[in-house]
């Protein structure tokens, strides 16, 4: 009795991983069943990082959730039909003895199907069985394509995100970093912060919010670090608009926004991490350095009421920040020995 009704369970998982795939591969967002599998591996990830103090082993959390996703799509659908077909006793036999599968031969029918390798050394003999034998194998074929949907669009999102990082590593580093070497090094001056990189922005902002679970794949080398260089960007912005005298530079307000827009993606996507709950408003710039490069500033009653309107965004450059193990200073203004170190 109890066996007639495995069907059930197997058919919710089936449907529950073909939801999944389509909220996480078409839709805007991450799926449920994709966050239950991504929050717990970069939690384990993260606390193995913090115990071990290496930083490093965040990198690992790229590969870890997409094998890890791939893996329980694969193993649901797989563990769903093998509940269908061994609902009833001799839906499946030998192709050869007529005898009824077992369990483990249902396992393997239903492997070989959903792959659309199609063996043939196990049959259904009834046709119903046997149209439920195609449905699976396109099943299998959708778990294919949609794979493929979501490997491919984490690949290049990942590409952008390092180019980025790296294209604001050789800027700065550093937020006070940026804006010196905007004026003094880059023939379009600050707009190189703004306009210049308006393009790559965007197409990162639709990534983030189309792939929120990005915010939660770090790089191990600091050039590449996106989470630790979209922060200095974002204070560098800031800056720039709240602290520096004369007209802003075109394209600052998009710039800033989009910023803004993956700052939120951010937040929602690790909402339940301590990280971000703990976070608090990070110290307000030191303008010396921007002082020295003769800018001409704000008065620093000025600049601080401008920082405190925006403390909400800086709360969360903070945690993303640090949910890269970087340290705000880093952010702001890196040392002289970590600069020469990358």
């Amino acid at each position: 009795m109890l066996r007639s009704l495995l069907w059930l369970p197997g058919t919710l998982m089936v449907v529950a991983v073909l939801l999944d795939l389509i909220v996480t591969c078409i839709q805007t967002g991450e799926g449920r069943l994709s966050r239950a599998i991504h929050r717990p591996l970069y939690g384990l990830l993260r606390r193995a990082a913090q115990h071990s103090g290496r930083r490093a082993l965040l990198s690992w959390a790229t590969p870890l959730i997409i094998t890890g996703t791939l893996t329980a799509w694969t193993l649901l659908t797989w563990l769903g039909w093998t509940l269908i077909f061994w609902s009833q006793p001799g839906a499946l036999v030998g192709a050869e003895s007529g005898q009824p599968a077992t369990f483990i031969a249902c396992f393997y029918f239903v492997g070989y199907t959903i792959s659309t390798l199609g063996l043939g050394e196990i049959i259904a003999p009834q046709a119903f069985w046997r149209v439920l034998t195609d449905v699976a194998a396109i099943n299998g074929f959708f778990l294919l394509t949609f794979a493929i949907t979501f490997v491919v669009p984490v690949a290049q999102a990942r590409s952008e995100r390092r180019e980025l990082a790296l294209l604001l590593h050789r800027a700065g580093p550093g937020a006070q970093a940026l804006i010196v070497n905007a004026v003094q090094d880059h023939d379009s001056g600050l707009s190189s912060l703004t306009g210049d990189l308006q393009p790559l922005l965007n197409r990162l902002d639709a990534a983030h919010l189309n792939s929120p679970y990005l915010h939660r794949f770090h790089d191990h080398d600091r050039q590449d670090a996106l989470d630790l260089h979209l922060p200095a960007l974002g204070e560098a912005l800031l800056i720039i608009q709240g602290a520096l005298r004369g007209d802003c530079p075109r394209g600052l307000k998009r710039a800033l926004a989009s910023v803004d827009s993956l700052s939120r993606t951010f937040e929602r996507t690790q909402a339940r991490h301590p990280l971000l709950r703990d976070a608090e408003v990070p110290p307000a710039p030191d303008l010396t350095p921007l002082r020295e490069a003769g800018l001409s500033l704000q008065s620093p009653e000025v600049f601080r009421e401008y920082l405190r309107s925006h403390a909400a965004l800086r709360v969360r450059l903070h945690a993303m920040a640090r949910a890269g193990a970087w340290r705000w200073d880093q952010v702001a203004t890196p040392a002289a020995d970590e600069q020469s170190a990358d």
